[in-house]
């Protein structure tokens, strides 16, 4: 089962595909991608490693995403 997060604010298709690519090489997500015009995250991972990816994960939006933080909103399967 994968978990969606909100963005807070809007980013552009370059921070997307760059938030990607560290999302997949960095973190032990099993998948990731954005949905709705890039307004939701979808993070696919074992249950036990959410913790580490989302952390990891949200740090990589912030950074890439000039301050932009995730929000859970969902389950997704």
């Amino acid at each position: 089962m994968s978990r969606k997060y909100r963005l807070t604010r809007k980013i552009t298709e370059d921070m997307a595909a760059e938030i990607l690519n560290e999302i997949q090489r960095d973190t032990a997500a099993e998948s990731a991608e954005f949905l709705e015009d890039m307004g939701y995250l979808l993070i696919g991972a074992e249950e036990g490693k959410y913790p580490e990816v989302m952390t990891r994960a949200l740090n990589i939006c912030c950074r890439v995403g000039n301050g932009c933080e995730l929000s859970f909103a969902g389950f997704e399967n």
